[in-house]
């Protein structure tokens, strides 16, 4: 279903009244429906925003096809959306092709991406790296490595509480033990 500027039918949907060159309007209202629960309109939302170029659309709607959000599950149909957004600059579609990676038991491939993602900003896929030196899935295990990517994320402003609080956690798991004699 499109928009047609200029003309509203009174069965339109609020997504659907939004003028065709505004992508930023089809998110935030996709957004705020997949908050309500109305995952059909935030569906529609993401997909007209999508048709437009925008990168956060494509994400989105990759990602409500990825956990089954309103729709049937589609790894595939997600794996091919996160892709789209990726190579439009969005950096959480680089995170999320890493954690498909990750289900699929593709270690490589996804410390590939988390790598990929984090060399564009996104400090979540730097702590997820970092778990991935700790664990030696995909990469040579390094304590090291993991640490200083740890202290970056930490360092970050922008990171949100339960990423701070596992960096922290993960911090404190590597720093020495104090033996008692």
């Amino acid at each position: 279903m499109g928009c047609s500027p200029g003309t509203v039918a009174p069965q339109q949907t609020a997504c659907d009244r939004i003028r065709m060159a505004d992508a930023d309007e089809f998110f935030s209202r996709g957004d705020d429906a997949q908050e309500a629960g109305d995952f059909d309109l935030a569906r529609r939302c993401f997909e007209q925003g999508a048709a437009l170029g925008d990168a956060n659309c494509l994400s989105r709607l990759a990602y409500l096809y990825d956990v089954g959000m309103g729709v049937p599950i589609d790894k595939r149909r997600a794996r091919g959306l996160y892709l789209r957004a990726w190579r439009l600059g969005c950096h959480v579609a680089g995170n999320n092709l890493a954690i498909l990676h990750r289900e699929a038991g593709n270690h490589g491939a996804m410390a590939r991406w988390f790598r990929r993602a984090m060399e564009r900003g996104d400090n979540g896929a730097r702590i997820e790296l970092a778990k991935c030196y700790l664990q030696g899935l995909g990469v040579e295990p390094s304590p090291t490595l993991a640490l200083r990517n740890l202290q970056v994320a930490l360092a970050d402003d922008d990171i949100v509480d339960w990423e701070r609080d596992e960096a922290q956690a993960l911090v404190a798991s590597l720093a020495p033990k104090l033996v008692t004699i």
